[in-house]
């Protein structure tokens, strides 16, 4: 019987253990600074754009609620009552 090695092992990535593949990223960034960065730098420029979204979104919502109710808005009976003319 031949003794087979797991797969579901975490620390497996493809044969490289997890420190390694760490390791070659690394190795790799270090290698070719610009275009690390620039790569960072979009991703965080992505992430900054959907957190902006996500902040800005319900801020967004209720404002939308507030100027459609208010954009609605017809004159009540106490409007009438209350006039500019009696001034």
């Amino acid at each position: 019987m031949t003794k087979e090695k797991a797969r579901d092992d975490p620390d497996d990535f493809s044969g490289t253990s997890l420190g390694g593949a760490a390791f070659m990223v690394t190795v790799m960034a270090l290698r070719h600074p610009r275009q690390s960065l620039k790569g960072l730098l979009t991703v965080v420029r992505r992430l900054g754009r959907w957190t902006t979204r996500l902040v800005v979104a319900p801020a967004a919502l209720v404002g939308v609620i507030v100027w459609w109710y208010r954009r609605d808005r017809r004159p009540t009976f106490e409007d009438y009552l209350h006039s500019r003319d009696e001034e």
